[in-house]
């Protein structure tokens, strides 16, 4: 059996004569964080939605815990949970609605939905329709409703977007224990203080492409930038030619 939740090979996504994912290969193994950053277009989020299914690839292949994604896709939906950057609800159902329409679609029961309320501090609003919830209860709902079910890999495409910075570091401790029980994550995010203090390893996409790949120290060492803050090293490695 891999020791790889995530399996990337060759991916390419094309929109008309945009190529949104140029060849993209990578590998995520159980218990660990990998960050993909890069400027707005870059591609991320692209990977993301083909990873779950939302978009189909115009070639490669995606495997999620040994399983195609093509091949087997409903198996590897039901081991993945998903944060998409563009939150959308049904916003006459209350918070409490949504994820306990989650957990059925999961098949778990209930605890877990009070849990997740309690955890994102969304018990005053639990009962009160999404349509009303702010950008941050939103947020904090959506990640509630990607972790229901224990999934074996979590991606989650911009997090931190409208949360403070208690929740910010709850997240940080929570995305550790669920490390702990082998759950693998791939995390898009601008923040770079949060990408280098809680990823495993980063991958810096520009116009669809993987230029620079490691951990954050390897990365501080390609870039030659020791002591400099992360955002410096993200800037000097995705500008780099991309034809040397």
């Amino acid at each position: 059996m891999s020791e790889n939740s995530v399996e990337i090979e060759e991916a390419t996504k094309l929109y008309g004569k945009l190529v949104a994912v140029d060849k993209v290969s990578l590998q995520i193994k159980c218990g660990e964080v990998y960050a993909l950053v890069g400027a707005n277009g870059a591609g991320k989020s692209s990977l993301m939605r083909a990873l779950v299914g939302l978009a189909q690839l115009d070639s490669g292949r995606i495997a999620i815990c040994g399983d195609d994604t093509r091949k087997n896709s409903l198996r590897a939906k039901r081991r993945t949970g998903y944060l998409p950057e563009e939150l959308l609800f049904y916003e006459r159902l209350t918070g409490k609605e949504y994820l306990r329409l989650v957990a059925g679609l999961k098949e778990r029961g209930a605890a877990q939905v009070e849990e997740e309320i309690e955890f994102y501090e969304l018990t005053s609003v639990a009962d009160k329709w999404i349509g009303g919830y702010s950008l941050g209860m939103r947020k904090k709902l959506g990640l509630a409703a990607a972790m229901i079910g224990d999934p074996q890999v979590l991606i989650l495409d911009e997090p931190l977007n409208g949360l403070d910075v208690e929740m910010m570091r709850k997240l940080r401790d929570r995305i550790k224990q669920e490390q702990e029980r082998g759950c693998a994550f791939l995390i898009s995010s601008h923040v770079m203080d949060f990408v280098e203090r809680a990823s495993n390893r980063v991958g810096i996409m520009r116009a669809g492409r993987l230029v620079a790949e490691g951990t954050p120290a390897e990365l501080r060492r390609q870039a030659a930038l020791g002591d400099a803050p992360f955002e410096d090293v993200f800037f000097r490695l995705a500008q780099r030619d991309l034809s040397a």
